[in-house]
């Protein structure tokens, strides 16, 4: 596993527990914050980008400069 991932889970038992211990209204409280911390990291960790394609698609002119060609 990623250490960032496991920290966030370390992260997520200690908010939860501690929030237990005080009540369940902090719990109630804590699950709300862990769980918009949670989307946020998500959010920022998706850094994926739409790689280019190996094949591009060919526009009408080449398509006809390739039919007149032949």
């Amino acid at each position: 596993m990623r250490s960032s991932i496991v920290l966030l889970l370390c992260s997520l038992a200690g908010i939860l527990g501690g929030a237990a211990l005080i009540g369940t209204w902090a719990l109630g409280l804590a699950l709300i914050f862990d769980s918009l911390c949670t989307g946020v990291f998500a959010l920022l960790r998706d850094d994926r980008r739409a790689e280019p394609s190996v094949y591009q698609v060919p526009t009408l002119r080449e398509v006809l400069e390739r039919a007149r060609a032949s």
